[in-house]
C-alpha cells in the first residue's frame, strides 16, 4: 500500500489533521484528492500522527510532528447504501439528540478502508436518512455485538464526551469464556497498563509500569463444563481491554482468534465438552456482547438500556 509522509513546518502548523492530510496528498498524489476523501482517510484509520493512528479529523497538528498516510485509492470506493443491516428494533433509545443501537456481531463500527463493506455508521444512515449527523464517541470491536452510543445532534457532543471522561456511563458485557484457569473468585478486578504487543498489529498485552491504565471488574455468573459465563464491566475503555484481561487470567473468550489459547492441554482437552455444550458446533463469532449501558440523558432521565442476549449465548447457557 503506498504511504506518504511529511514533517510539519510553518506552513501547516496548528492546522486540523484532515487539512494536513489533504495538503500532503494533494502534493504527492497525481491529480490530488478531495477534502472529503482526506477526512475519510482519517476516519478509517489510514492516517498516522507521530507514529500512532489518529482518527480525529479536527486534531491540531503542531510544528515538527510527523504525519504519514496510507493511500490505496482503489479501496476508497463510494459507500454502498443499499444493504439492509439495521431495523427499527435495533434502536434501543433515540432521545435528546442521542441514540443507542444494538450492533450486530461481525460488523465494524466505522467505515473501513474498503467502504463497500458493511459498517454500523453507514447502516444507521441508511435507517435514519443519509444526511443525518452521526457523532462517534466510542467503538465496539467488529466481532463484538451489543449497545453502542452515538450523538445525532452535534450540540450534544460535549455532554457525551463528559459522560465518558468522568466515567458516568456504566457498561456491562457478557463473555462466554473457555476455562483454562479457574476464575479467581466470584467477583474480581484487574488493574494494569496495556501496550501494543506488536507495532504493526492491533494486538495488546498488559504491563505493570508502562502503557495506558486499564481497569476491569468481573463477576462469574455460570459455569458449564469447560465454559464460564462472565459479566465484564470495563471501568476504562482501552482497546481490547476485556479480551486481554480475560485471556491473561486464563479465561479466553470463546471465538477470540487473537487472544484465545490453543496451546494449553486443558484447553485442547475441553474442546469436545465445549462443542457438546454448543449443540455440536462451536459459535462462529467472538462471544462478547455489550449487554447494558446505563447513563443519564441530557434532560436528566436515567436510562438502563439492554441489548437482547444473542441466541449463541442462549444455546450455551440457561439465559
Amino acid at each position: 500500500m503506498p504511504a506518504y509522509s511529511t514533517v510539519i513546518g510553518n506552513d501547516l502548523k496548528e492546522q486540523r489533521f484532515d487539512k494536513v492530510v489533504h495538503a500532503l496528498l494533494n502534493e504527492k498524489v497525481p491529480g490530488g484528492i478531495s477534502k472529503s476523501t482526506a477526512r475519510k482517510l482519517v476516519m478509517v484509520g489510514a492516517a498516522y500522527l507521530n507514529g500512532s493512528r489518529c482518527r480525529i479529523a479536527s486534531k491540531p497538528v503542531f510544528k515538527g510532528s510527523e504525519v504519514r498516510v496510507e493511500y490505496h485509492p482503489e479501496k476508497l470506493r463510494p459507500i454502498q447504501l443499499d444493504f439492509p443491516t439495521l431495523s427499527p428494533k435495533d434502536i434501543l433509545v433515540h432521545e435528546d439528540g442521542l441514540i443507542v443501537v444494538n450492533k450486530p456481531a461481525n460488523m465494524p463500527t466505522v467505515p473501513t478502508i474498503d467502504n463497500a463493506r458493511d459498517n454500523l455508521v453507514t447502516a444507521l444512515k441508511v435507517l435514519l436518512g443519509k444526511d443525518v449527523y452521526v457523532g462517534i464517541h466510542h467503538r465496539l470491536d467488529a466481532p463484538t455485538s451489543g449497545c453502542i452510543l452515538f450523538t445525532v445532534d452535534e450540540s450534544k457532543n460535549a455532554y457525551v464526551a463528559e459522560l465518558f471522561r468522568e466515567n458516568l456511563i456504566q457498561k456491562e458485557y457478557l463473555a462466554a469464556c473457555t476455562i483454562i484457569n479457574p476464575p479467581p473468585a466470584d467477583h474480581w478486578e484487574v488493574k494494569n497498563q496495556l501496550v501494543r504487543a506488536e507495532k504493526k498489529k492491533n494486538i495488546y498485552r498488559s504491563t505493570k509500569d508502562e502503557g495506558d491504565f486499564a481497569y476491569s471488574r468481573f463477576e462469574l455468573l455460570q459455569t458449564k463444563g469447560e465454559l464460564a459465563l462472565i459479566k465484564a464491566m470495563p471501568i476504562t475503555g482501552r482497546t481490547h481491554q476485556l479480551r486481554v484481561h480475560l485471556s491473561e487470567q486464563g479465561l479466553p473468550i470463546l471465538g477470540d482468534k487473537t487472544y484465545g489459547s490453543t496451546g494449553p492441554a486443558r484447553a485442547r482437552a475441553g474442546t469436545d465438552a465445549i462443542r457438546a455444550s454448543a449443540g455440536g458446533a462451536l459459535p462462529l463469532r467472538l462471544m462478547l456482547h455489550a449487554h447494558k449501558l446505563t447513563f443519564r440523558l441530557p434532560q436528566g432521565r436515567e436510562v438502563c438500556l439492554e441489548a437482547p442476549v444473542p441466541d449463541e449465548f442462549k444455546k450455551l447457557f440457561a439465559l
